[in-house]
């Protein structure tokens, strides 16, 4: 092994013990979560970097040892699952998006509905008891968790954990190999994290992660449907889809069927809106403004400027992030950094860094850890290239 594959199989394990320590400091560790999740977000930078189109390094990685290892790791997270699925312990997440699937199915508005009693104690106010996702979320779970009830989130969980772990794979094939691919869905199967959260507690989020990994996916070849894909994660939970619109934001010259994918793609958020604002308002974006910060953030105990500062550096990162991507047809690594570095940051200047937010960036990390760890090293290439340039250099230098 040389010395740039050594860097770069720590940089791997570094991400992986942060990501550990992010899982262990939950409630009442919001000061070392965040020390651990500013250190992910440089490593993330660095990840960005590293995994950059370049020189494969595929020949010194075995497919077979590659595939064993995910087959194993699958195995693992099936035989958790079977544990699991007699007796599901449900976070609340979970146990609202049944109770708002079981009011779509008699034509109620789970925004109107008193769903979210947790909301109510915290707060004191009664307009904060409505659903706090969007119906894309509950739509989702609707079929199997109205027959197989609680047992139906986690085979819903099981279909979409599926679900990532192909788009792991196929956004590392597509601009890396089929190691690249592995080794992606390698580290993801790897965090106990994921794990636990999918198939432990019943966290919903893939929901919202499935379509924005196939956005990513689309995004070169059909903007349109990238778009739509876009519009759907955003229609499931506000973020990260948010996030991802403009981060997925494709060349000049096909925005036009990309904007309108999103707006099809948004269109049951839309109903929802039409029908009921100020409910879906109050439950969706008001309440995550007035909450009082949890002991999972930092900011439970920092001084009271300390939200207002977090909030506009984000605001300033995302500023700057739209800017890079209109300018530049960013590369597919870039992208999913950059949508990764937001999350981070928007978890960290909000009220709460609750376990199942990591599900959002979590498989972008894993595609840039494959990408890194087949690459040599990178071409003399600009960082903002896209991936499609770099092949045309590449068959003609």
């Amino acid at each position: 092994m040389n010395r740039l594959s050594r860097s770069r199989l720590l940089l791997a394990g570094a991400i992986w013990v942060g990501i550990l320590i992010v899982e262990v400091f939950n409630w009442g560790g919001g000061g070392t979560k965040a020390i651990a999740l500013l250190l992910l977000l440089a490593g993330t930078c660095a990840l960005t970097v590293a995994a950059q189109p370049g020189a494969s390094a595929d020949s010194g990685i075995g497919s077979r040892p590659l595939l064993v290892a995910c087959s194993l790791l699958l195995a693992v997270h099936l035989g958790f699952l079977a544990t699991q699925i007699a007796h599901p312990r449900l976070l609340d997440v979970a146990t609202t998006t049944l109770a708002a699937g079981r009011a779509l199915l008699v034509g109620g508005n789970p925004y109107a509905l008193p769903l979210d009693g947790e909301a109510l104690r915290v707060t004191g106010d009664p307009a904060f008891q409505g659903y706090k996702y969007l119906p894309m979320m509950a739509v989702t779970y609707l079929p199997l968790g109205a027959w197989l009830g609680p047992r139906g989130v986690l085979v819903t969980n099981l279909a979409l954990q599926l679900a990532t772990i192909g788009l792991i794979y196929r956004l590392g094939w597509r601009d890396g190999s089929r190691n690249a691919g592995l080794v992606a869905v390698l580290f993801y199967l790897s965090l106990p994290i994921a794990l636990r959260q999918v198939f432990g507690k019943g966290a919903t989020d893939l929901a919202a992660v499935v379509p924005l990994l196939a956005a990513l996916l689309t995004m070169e070849r059909r903007p349109a449907l990238s778009g739509f894909f876009v519009g759907l994660s955003i229609s499931a939970k506000l973020l990260p889809g948010v996030l991802l619109l403009p981060c997925a934001l494709p060349p000049a010259g096909r925005r036009c069927p990309y904007l309108i994918g999103v707006m099809v793609g948004l269109v049951p958020a839309l109903v929802f809106v039409a029908m009921s604002p100020v409910d879906l308002y109050d439950n969706i974006v008001l309440f995550n403004t007035v909450r009082m910060p949890d002991s999972t953030s930092w900011l439970a105990d920092a001084p009271a400027v300390a939200p207002s500062l977090a909030r506009a550096v984000f605001v300033a990162s995302l500023a700057a992030a739209c800017l890079f991507v209109w300018r530049k047809a960013p590369s597919l690594p870039s992208r999913c950094g950059l949508l990764a570095g937001l999350t981070i940051l928007a978890i960290l200047s909000g009220p709460a860094a609750h376990h199942n937010y990591h599900l959002w960036w979590l498989p972008l990390v894993s595609v840039l850890v494959g990408l890194m760890m087949v690459q040599g090293t990178p071409l003399p290439r600009p960082f903002g290239l896209n991936s499609a340039a770099m092949r045309v250099d590449r068959l003609h230098p």
